[in-house]
């Protein structure tokens, strides 16, 4: 794993840490090391607690890729999609620590999730398709 998500284990609990950028976007490369996460908590029959960086969970998907032609757009929504069906069957429970704004695919992380806590504060937690 890269440094975009940090995966430490501790007494059978992971803590997996979203680390990519000012918003944590969610890229194929994203993508692909939750997957990992999600394997390697199997593997190590742990508990999963899945957070960002302090005032932000996630901005949803990268930009770049969703602008970057409708092949990788629609790749990379079917990648997340299939991300939140695998966190929703995960045999070890999943808690997401919200650490401050979850919007349009850091929302469905949440959604996606067993547990959900997050910290109070004036975040915004939404979908961008919803008013």
């Amino acid at each position: 794993m890269s440094d975009l998500v940090g995966y430490e284990l501790d007494n059978g609990i992971a803590t997996v840490t979203l680390n990519n950028g000012k918003v944590n976007a969610i890229s194929p490369d994203v993508i692909a090391e939750l997957n990992e996460s999600l394997d390697r908590s199997e593997t190590d029959e742990a508990i999963m607690i899945l957070t960002g960086r302090p005032g932000i969970l996630s901005g949803g998907y990268d930009l770049k890729v969703m602008t970057s032609g409708p092949e990788n757009a629609i790749a990379l929504v079917a990648a997340g999609s299939t991300l939140a069906r695998r966190m929703l069957a995960h045999p070890f429970p999943i808690i997401v620590a919200c650490p401050g704004h979850a919007v349009a695919k850091g929302a469905f992380i949440l959604l996606s999730a067993d547990y959900r806590i997050g910290v109070d504060g004036p975040f915004r937690i939404g979908l961008n398709e919803v008013e």
